[in-house]
This record gives C-alpha cells, sequence and structure tokens, in this order.
C-alpha cells in the first residue's frame, strides 16, 4: 500500500541543481535578475537586550536517512521523514529524532509521508490502524496548527503546514492554481514551516508556490523553514521592499526585459540608499540531494 509511487515528480523536484552556464541560457533576465537580488545590501535588526537568542537547528527532506545534528534550542523538521510512508519508516525517523536532546523539536509532514494524509487512506482502514501506532513522545506534530514554545524568557508562536503544489498522487499536495494559503497562517506566527517554498526562493524560481509566496509578505514572520526542493537547499533573507518586489515579480512573470530593468533600476537605487532591513530568515535545509539523492547535506542552524 504505501510502497514507492513513481510520477515525474523525482524527476522534476529532484533534478540536480544545474550550473550558472545553464541557468543562463535557460533565461537570461532571470539568471541576470537574480544575481542582481542575491547583490543586495542588507541589515539586520539591533540586538534588543531583553530577548535572549534562541537557537534553531533545521532539518527537512531526509527519506529515511539520519545524520549528526547540532545542539540548540528548537529542532525542526520540515518535512519527508520518509521515502514512501510506510509506518516502519516513520517509526524508524521518529526514534531519532526523540534520540536528539532539543529542548523542543517539532516535525510536518511532507508529500512523501503518505500515512499520515487521511484523504490517502485505504478502504479497510489499514492505514488509520497504523496511524494510531504511531508515538510522537516529545516531538510536536504539526498539521496545520500552531503551538507556542515559551523558551528564554520569549513566547515563539510556531504554524506548520505538510502542504505542497500537486505533481504526481502524493500526499498532501493541491491544485497548483488553488490559493489554499490566504489567510490560513495565523497574523503572529513567529516561526512558519511549510513542506513546499514559497516561489522564487529557494526553489530553483519556478518550483515555489506563488500564494504562499504572498501569505509569506501578509504574515512576515521571523523564520520560515520549508524543504521539498531538494536543490534549493541553503538560505536567504527577506526584506519585503519595493526592490525584493521588483525582482519576485519578475520570477512570477517568467522574466522578460521591462522586468529586468526594473530590477536593474531597484538595485542601482538600493546602492545610493542605506541598506533594507532583513526581517525574515528563508531556509531550505534538504539534507538529500544530488542526481540520484546520493548527496548528505548538513542541517541549517540559525538564530532567532
Amino acid at each position: 500500500m504505501f510502497g514507492r509511487r513513481g510520477s515525474g515528480l523525482d524527476a522534476l523536484i529532484h533534478r540536480p541543481r544545474p550550473s550558472a552556464w545553464q541557468l543562463f541560457l535557460q533565461n537570461p533576465s532571470i539568471y541576470i535578475v537574480r544575481k542582481l537580488y542575491s547583490w543586495r545590501r542588507l541589515t539586520k535588526e539591533s540586538w534588543n537586550p531583553e530577548h535572549q537568542e534562541v537557537s534553531v537547528v533545521c532539518i527537512s527532506d531526509t527519506h529515511n536517512s539520519q545524520c549528526p545534528i547540532p545542539p540548540g534550542d528548537i529542532l525542526i523538521h520540515a518535512g519527508d521523514l520518509t521515502q514512501s510512508g510506510s509506518l516502519e519508516e516513520l517509526r524508524a525517523t521518529i526514534s531519532w529524532l526523540q534520540e536528539q536532546p532539543h529542548q523542543f523539536k517539532v516535525v510536518i509532514a511532507g508529500n512523501h509521508d503518505l500515512l499520515l494524509d487521511p484523504s490517502k487512506d485505504d478502504r479497510v482502514g489499514e492505514a488509520v490502524l497504523a496511524r494510531k501506532q504511531i508515538e510522537w513522545g516529545d516531538i510536536r506534530y504539526l498539521q496545520d496548527t500552531s503551538m507556542v514554545i515559551a523558551l528564554k524568557g520569549r513566547r515563539l508562536k510556531v504554524y506548520g503546514s505538510p502542504k505542497s503544489p500537486r505533481h504526481g498522487n502524493w500526499a498532501f499536495q493541491y491544485p497548483r492554481e488553488s490559493d489554499v494559503w490566504r489567510h490560513t497562517i495565523p497574523d503572529d506566527t513567529d516561526i512558519l514551516i511549510t513542506h513546499g517554498p514559497p516561489r522564487a526562493h529557494l526553489d530553483l524560481t519556478t518550483l515555489g508556490c506563488p500564494h504562499l509566496l504572498r501569505e509569506l509578505w501578509r504574515v512576515h514572520p521571523a523564520l520560515h523553514v520549508f524543504g521539498h526542493v531538494h536543490e534549493g537547499y541553503g538560505q536567504e533573507w527577506a526584506q519585503f521592499d519595493s526592490f525584493q518586489a521588483a525582482y519576485e515579480r519578475a520570477v512570477l512573470e517568467g522574466g522578460g526585459f521591462w522586468n529586468l530593468v526594473v530590477v536593474l533600476r531597484a538595485f542601482v537605487f538600493s546602492l545610493f540608499a542605506s541598506p533594507a532591513l532583513a526581517t525574515c530568515q528563508l531556509i531550505n535545509p534538504s539534507l538529500v540531494g544530488g542526481l540520484r539523492d546520493d548527496a548528505r547535506r548538513k542541517p541549517i542552524k540559525v538564530y532567532i
């Protein structure tokens, strides 16, 4: 029942990271606006002595693999704990996560975690019975829900969702044209965890969701952790200003000369203005990657 489901999803989502030359040939204007955006000048908020820093260790898309995890206050797994979504796979990954010493552990599902999606249940009820056997222990599992972490005198609201745009017959997926995100994330969210990425950020510029991107602009969390697109691994900052808006518009519209001009103008203006205030860390900590998912990457540790 929970065997590997073949589709074009693996080839698309797990494809190797293209070279710079390949990216330029695919779409010169998108390549240039991406470069300009990566060169923007940013500054971070000044240190607030009333807030102690909280360390967050981020992982995603482990697909049954296990790796050394650095210490931290919070451990986040952004989905795809398994490869085929079986109970045995889930138990093994949950046991591994339970062994970690982090004070708080927060997990969401991904499209490969089929057992956790009730819409994929079989008619005879085997999946329901299997799901009842899952013991999360000290792990907090979020599925379109929130929790509050009280730590170091701070209260951090965390929202997690396993959803990602549909490609194939996997778990927690929605039609790409559907805006399933509008006003679903609480306004006061500090840490946002989704399996799929927002469009134009750590998603190979084309595989993220534009509707999630709009919701990100509305909520402005301090940290957004996601995975799904393995070769989008990395981290960047969002500043929610006109430069970012121009860059994202260029990506959403597939590039073009005029969009390139607008982004270039925003870049030139930024050279003579104060650095933009970076307010949101975007993290894609997909640990599995490479041509055949044979590469293993390190967790990403950040501070908020």
